[in-house]
């Protein structure tokens, strides 16, 4: 019986230790994220940034040149939208990763086309796309559990055998 609950308290000791290696991140995390905001032919795009303590936020604004008026953001990358929207010309986002932003432009007095001629669809959505999975920390999980059941498996026919 003491041989079953060493081995047993061996494989949850070695169960346990190697959790931190598959352990995530902490949201909380103070980790910096590039913004990149692409300009073109109608008008620039200006950010500024700020720390705090939930991490990194940036302000967006769009600035048209004359003849031109704002359409939207086209933005890529992993962000939540905190204030405005993709049509507004000012727009506060919260960093989850690396950001690319590109104000769209049209020319006052034209259709709703973007600088490449192409026709604009407008995403009002106040989110960004959800992207990635958590695939990885489910396969963890059940083959941790799995390591245990088979530990727990062992030790109860060591047992069985006394």
């Amino acid at each position: 019986m003491k041989k079953a609950l060493s081995l047993l308290i061996a494989a949850v000791i070695i169960a346990l230790s190697a959790m931190p290696a598959f352990a995530l991140i902490s949201p909380t995390a103070s980790k910096e994220y590039k913004i990149v905001v692409h300009n073109n032919e109608g008008g620039t795009g200006k950010y500024t940034t700020k720390i705090d303590k939930d991490g990194k936020h940036a302000t967006i604004t769009a600035h048209p040149k004359n003849g031109y008026k704002f359409s939207k953001w086209i933005i890529k990358g992993k962000y939540e939208i905190d204030e405005g929207d993709l049509n507004s010309k000012t727009l506060r986002i919260l960093l989850k990763g690396n950001v690319v932003a590109t104000p769209v432009f049209t020319k006052i007095g034209s259709k709703s086309t973007t600088s490449h001629g192409t026709t604009v669809s407008i995403n009002s959505s106040p989110t960004s796309p959800k992207t990635g999975d958590n695939t990885m920390l489910y396969v963890i999980g059940l083959s941790s559990l799995a390591a245990l059941a088979f530990v727990a498996l062992g030790v109860k026919l060591a047992v069985s055998k006394k």
